[in-house]
């Protein structure tokens, strides 16, 4: 079994069937789809509610908060429309901003973790009337919402890159952070990432190798397992490690430590 936590939603007429008849070639059971809207040519939550009807098996729906922008009863609404987990990205402020704080309060309180996005965004398709900029999605600024909420679980994808380092120290902080390799997989050299994983000690890549979750986010599945793969060989990753890397930990980030 394998969850793919982090995928996008793309309108792209057949994208998801296409997306699906990929995943269970490599025996993708769960996907955990978000949309970031229009501005990134996806569905908005509504159209995650209708893909969530047409496979309710399959999927995990996370659902799309602007932060600075909706409140707390944005949060209370998505929970409402049966929207088990958050997604977010392109903030109108902070990931700090005191006004963000309600919202991870809320989330906290409702049990929804949170995909937050951390890193560089590339030039988007329109971004006409958007604020983007990827210094207010630095790894660090999750630092006042996992401080302040110990019971609030956050995804951290792409590990911040190219603040490689700065996620990495967070991720050592922070036993309520978890981490996907999309995307910066796709970027660094094999190598280049084992060296990271362990820069500060095995002791270290020990306890943050658990919250390692698979994911293809917007890439092939096949491809994105494959590159997974060559990413556990290299650590030396065993059956167990590989166990919670692709459906344990997002069991696990889902339901709670504990969560079988």
């Amino acid at each position: 079994m394998i969850i793919d936590i982090h995928r996008h939603y793309s309108m792209e007429e057949g994208a998801l069937e296409a997306y699906l008849d990929r995943a269970r070639i490599v025996g993708i059971e769960k996907i955990g789809l978000s949309t970031c809207g229009p501005l990134f040519g996806q569905f908005d939550n509504e159209g995650v509610i209708a893909a969530r009807e047409r496979y309710p098996e399959m999927i995990i729906s996370f659902g799309y908060v602007k932060l600075g922008i909706d409140g707390p009863d944005k949060v209370d609404w998505l929970h409402t429309m049966g929207f088990e987990a958050l997604k977010m990205i392109v903030p109108a402020v902070p990931y700090d901003d005191p006004v963000c704080l309600p919202i991870y309060q809320r989330a906290e309180a409702l049990g929804m973790p949170c995909n937050i996005h951390c890193g560089i965004l590339g030039r988007l398709r329109n971004e006409a009337g958007h604020d983007v900029n990827s210094a207010r999605m630095r790894p660090i600024l999750l630092d006042v919402a996992l401080r302040r909420h110990p019971a609030l679980r956050v995804l951290m994808p792409h590990l911040g890159q190219p603040w490689y380092d700065e996620a990495w120290l967070m991720l050592a902080t922070y036993p309520n952070l978890y981490w996907d390799l999309s995307s910066v997989i796709n970027k660094r050299p094999v190598g280049a990432l084992v060296d990271l994983f362990m820069s500060l000690g095995e002791d270290v890549w020990e306890r943050v190798s658990k919250r390692l979750c698979f994911c293809s986010d917007a890439s092939d599945p096949v491809e994105m397992y494959e590159r997974y793969e060559a990413v556990l060989d290299a650590v030396g990753a065993d059956d167990e490690l590989r166990e919670r890397v692709y459906f344990r930990t997002a069991l696990e980030l889902m339901a709670g430590p504990g969560a079988g």
